[in-house]
């Protein structure tokens, strides 16, 4: 399906996500401490892409804040549906932070060759095998979202 413009891809993804929890958009300006016409003006896509609206979202919905992002950036809303359990994209960046802490300027020196296949083996491998433990899980994400959250610009002006 094409969706035109991020404001549509961002309107698909956010509406999946509503559904997936079984919410109204009422529930859901509720949860976020908004008025109604807000919140529809949100989701429906309209105007310039709020972050901490977005934050709010994930928060409300317990689904993945980066998993929403990326949903717009490959043009796939379904992703952000998908990853709203499992909190990929916000594993993806907790160990991506990880690795810029331990590399720093280094990264600068990699070469697209080496990226495109340890990338290319890490999700081959992620297409054969199973996670780790619900619970071990769970407390990683907690840890690395508290890390995330610490290092990420308070909103506003």
């Amino acid at each position: 399906m094409e969706y035109g413009d991020d404001g549509h891809l961002r309107s698909a993804a956010l509406k999946g996500v509503r559904k997936l929890r079984g919410l109204s958009t009422q529930d859901l300006a509720t949860r976020l401490n908004m008025p109604l016409r807000t919140y529809e003006h949100f989701e429906a896509g309209h105007g310039r892409l709020n972050l901490d609206y977005l934050h709010r979202f994930s928060e409300a919905t317990n689904s993945d804040f980066y998993g929403l992002l990326h949903a717009i950036a490959i043009g796939s809303p379904e992703f952000a549906v998908r990853t709203a359990d499992n909190k990929f994209m916000t594993t993806f960046t907790i160990f991506l932070q990880a690795y810029d802490r331990k590399m720093g300027d280094r990264i600068r020196d990699l070469d697209a060759r080496s990226l495109i296949a340890a990338l290319g083996e890490m999700f081959d491998a992620l297409a054969e095998v199973g996670g780790q433990r619900a619970e071990e899980a769970e407390n990683f994400l907690d840890e690395g979202r508290e890390d995330l959250a610490a290092r990420r610009p308070k909103p506003g002006r």
